[in-house]
């Protein structure tokens, strides 16, 4: 069964009301509960029926579905990394990763790699939306903005992350340092979503 997020603030009295989500409470708080429900429209009722206890005196600006989170294994992220193609070209190909003997995340090609990755991941259908942006300034470390595209919602969410602690093995070489790079964007994902 899904869950859902509810979302509530403090009500100011119809002569002072805000627009729905701004912060109108003198406090600042939003009460945040979790319920779980068949779909959107049970969520509302059991988020109204709770409404008088838990959230009572507040009013409700959003009740949203929380994302499960995507969760593949290796084999299946392999398969999409290989399978990905843009403009009938193959995004990734393995043995451009078996001969090397250095960790991914120390080479030259990482942050080429991690874009490729966030590419192949997307038009693989594995995680859609997803995107990345690499920020390389001469003086500091490559800097990526881990990007989704939620068309249900039409909005972009991101987070920034410095490029090199996107990968789950630092030690990890070839393809292998490749996997790495794909799990840690996925999870980047699930935080996202």
């Amino acid at each position: 069964m899904p869950t859902y997020r509810v979302i509530s603030e403090s009500d100011p009295g119809a002569e002072h009301r805000e627009s729905r989500g701004a912060d109108s409470s003198p406090d600042g708080e939003r009460l945040v509960t979790f319920i779980k429900a068949t779909n959107l429209a049970a969520a509302v009722a059991k988020a109204s029926a709770f409404h008088a206890s838990e959230h009572g005196g507040r009013r409700i600006t959003c009740v949203e579905e929380i994302a499960a989170g995507l969760f593949y294994s290796d084999d299946q992220i392999a398969s999409a990394l290989i399978g990905a193609t843009l403009a009938d070209s193959k995004l990734i190909d393995p043995d451009d990763f078996d001969d090397d003997t250095t960790p991914l995340c120390e080479s030259q090609k990482f942050s080429d790699t991690v874009q490729l990755v966030a590419i192949a991941l997307r038009e693989s259908g594995l995680v859609p939306g997803l995107d990345t942006s690499v920020l390389a300034n001469a003086d500091d470390e490559p800097y990526v903005m881990v990007e989704i595209h939620d068309k249900a919602r039409s909005v972009y969410v991101s987070r920034g992350a410095e490029v090199r602690r996107l990968t789950d093995d630092h030690g990890a070489v070839g393809w292998a340092g490749v996997l790495a790079v794909a799990r840690e964007l996925i999870s980047f994902s699930n935080e996202l979503h």
